[in-house]
């Protein structure tokens, strides 16, 4: 089978070049003290192609409420265990999310294609006002400060 991605591959990055980011993977919910506390493995570092979305990705994801800050991410990293998903409601899953160089972070929402067995998929993806709850996690450590966008639409250190 001709791998056509591997092709093209090299010319991608000349164009736009790639991310290294940060992937927290939902488990699962804890209840801690009445409050329900979202659950995510270890943080994985993996290779990204951050871009925007296009017409039929808008297609795809007609019936959700979209705004400037929805992107899409090619992940690039050795097949997990588990793909990238959004919210998957019978496992308690709150969908992963994805922190980026800037600080930044967003929430999976969707796979839009699924090349796990070639070490890659698609994610839809929402940009969020602060960052998880990592206080549950097995390694509750941030790598950098959460980023907020202000009224304004500047961003600012929380």
């Amino acid at each position: 089978m001709m791998n056509l991605h591997a092709i093209v591959r090299g010319a991608i990055p000349a164009l736009h070049p790639d991310e290294t980011v940060t992937l927290r993977q939902s488990v699962g919910q804890r209840n801690i003290r009445g409050r329900i506390v979202p659950v995510y493995a270890p943080a994985q570092t993996v290779t990204a192609q951050i871009q925007s979305l296009g017409s039929d990705d808008l297609r795809h994801a007609e019936a959700v409420n979209l705004t400037q800050r929805d992107r899409k991410a090619y992940l690039f990293a050795p097949a997990p265990t588990t793909p990238p998903a959004g919210i998957i409601r019978p496992l308690s899953r709150n969908g992963d999310m994805i922190q980026r160089d800037d600080g930044s972070w967003w929430l999976v929402t969707a796979m839009l294609e699924d090349f796990t067995a070639s070490g890659w998929v698609c994610v839809g993806m929402v940009q969020q006002l602060e960052g998880p709850d990592l206080s549950a996690s097995p390694d509750n450590t941030e790598n950098a400060p959460s980023a907020r966008v202000g009224e304004e639409g500047e961003e600012e250190r929380a």
